[in-house]
């Protein structure tokens, strides 16, 4: 749906019946809905406002608006047309809509938080009853149309005391882990406990959703404990610890990685790196777990260390998977470490590849965040390429600019610029192009093996990912294709 277009029906988002007799009526109120949408994406709040007075444009037997009646209880969908309904239907097509939405996702979940807020009581039923349609009808949704829906919900239950009728669905823990309802009430909760914190979100919920969220805090997994570690390991650690608390430098923890593990004689150069490129890893991930801004620092102080241990595609997937472990209980750092690593450039997109599909992740493939990071870690190559080819248009405009000027020095300096844009975009392009490549033989390897996933609703999940990605790259994956 173009901003111009007519709105077009989902067949699968008629979440609420309606009266046969009306379709017209109702498409031609449902297109006038969806153009107020697009006309006042801008601001959410005038776009709100008009949604709710929309109505009184039309005549009173057009349809019944619960919202001006005394009991809204007696308005019976199956025999009028309902315009909060008609509505709240537009709104959910343009959020599941693909290939891609026309606008971001957070556009509709804050109209919706909007809308909510000028009607509390009638449209929290009326979203409600939405959701649970949607959710009823679970195994046919695409995989990204419920990653969508999981953040929206999220966010809007946010919005409101995080109170929702949790009771509805407290058989999801009985299901199948890997079942599409299962991995969608989980992962909302997940995302619940992001935006607030865990005892917050398990008191709220019915003793049946115990399994469902994790019995502690997300945290980090740092190895080397004293219990988990020989003596020698136990003094290359603890010196480790000792340096970087006391604010020690590059120099310092590299002197101390080198005095330790040359002593070790039973191990060869290659194995001293391994283990010397994990504690540095870990040490650096543990200085930096206290928030965000601690590991943006972290790493940020010892970029020089790291990207000397990631001198190879080996090293830097060594350094992509410690990251994991170390983050195996905090999905939202783990993602969050990963892309501050690709922008000093510690490893590079094609690790993260390499990672994701790696065979341990065989039996996970439901899980959204691995996802989530494929997705930010390919828009990023995409947004750096669209940037450079900016640069390029702007470096070859100011040379002709200056093709007729008289001064060579200035000739020359724009040339060179000129020559360091195109250098920089070509390299970028093949980063491009590796990763949306290797991506796709993945995929292909995984799904065409029998050992690819652990059963065949593992196997749904990576092949609806994997429609996803071509789905979302299709131009990227065209201009690649051999």
């Amino acid at each position: 749906l173009a901003a111009t277009a007519f709105y077009t029906p989902s067949e699968f988002l008629q979440l609420v019946p309606s009266p046969s007799d009306q379709i017209v009526r109702k498409y031609v109120m449902q297109d006038f809905i969806a153009d107020t949408l697009t006309q006042l994406e801008g601001n959410r709040k005038d776009c709100g406002k008009c949604l709710m007075q929309l109505h009184g444009l039309c005549n009173e037997d057009v349809c019944s608006v619960m919202t001006t009646v005394q009991h809204p209880e007696d308005i019976d969908p199956e025999s009028t047309l309902v315009f909060e309904y008609m509505m709240a239907e537009v709104l959910f097509s343009f959020l599941l809509q693909l290939p891609e939405g026309l606008y971001r996702e957070m556009y509709y979940t804050s109209l919706a938080i909007e809308l909510r807020k000028a009607e509390p009581v009638i449209l929290t039923n009326v979203f409600e009853t939405m959701v649970e349609n949607i959710v009823a009808r679970v195994q046919f949704i695409d995989v990204e149309c419920l990653n969508r829906l999981s953040n929206w919900l999220a966010v809007y239950i946010s919005n409101f005391g995080f109170q929702w009728d949790w009771k509805k669905w407290a058989d999801t823990a009985s299901e199948a882990e890997d079942s599409p309802k299962h991995r969608f009430v989980q992962e909302t909760l997940l995302k619940l406990i992001r935006l607030s914190y865990l005892d917050r979100v398990r008191a709220m919920l019915p003793d049946s959703y115990a399994a469902l969220i994790p019995a502690k805090p997300p945290a980090h997994n740092f190895k080397f404990t004293v219990q988990a570690m020989d003596e020698r390991t136990r003094d290359v650690s603890v010196a480790m610890g000792r340096c970087l608390k006391s604010k020690g430098t590059v120099e310092q923890a590299l002197a101390i990685l080198q005095e330790h593990y040359s002593q070790w004689a039973d191990i060869d150069d290659e194995k001293r790196q391994t283990l010397a490129r994990e504690m540095l890893v870990e040490h650096v991930l543990l200085l930096g777990s206290k928030t965000f801004s601690h590991m943006l620092n972290a790493i940020e102080k010892f970029m020089p260390a790291l990207q000397k241990f990631g001198d190879s595609a080996e090293a830097k997937l060594q350094i992509a998977q410690v990251t994991e472990d170390f983050w195996l209980r905090n999905p939202q750092f783990f993602a969050i470490t990963i892309d501050k690593l690709i922008n000093y450039r510690v490893i590079d997109p094609a690790t993260v590849v390499a990672m994701l599909f790696d065979n341990g992740h065989v039996g996970s493939w439901s899980k959204f965040h691995y996802w989530e990071i494929l997705h930010n870690t390919v828009k990023k190559v995409n947004m750096r390429v669209v940037q450079l080819q900016g640069r390029l248009e702007a470096a070859n405009a100011a040379a002709n600019a200056m093709a007729d000027d008289d001064a060579p020095a200035a000739e020359n300096q724009t040339a060179e610029s000129v020559e360091h844009v195109e250098a920089t975009l070509a390299q970028m392009v093949q980063e491009q192009k590796d990763v949306v490549v290797s991506t796709t033989r993945h995929f292909a390897r995984l799904l065409s093996s029998d050992s690819g996933a652990a059963g065949e609703l593992d196997r749904a999940w990576l092949h609806g990912r994997f429609k996803e990605f071509l789905r979302t790259y299709r131009v990227q994956v065209m201009e690649n294709a051999p």
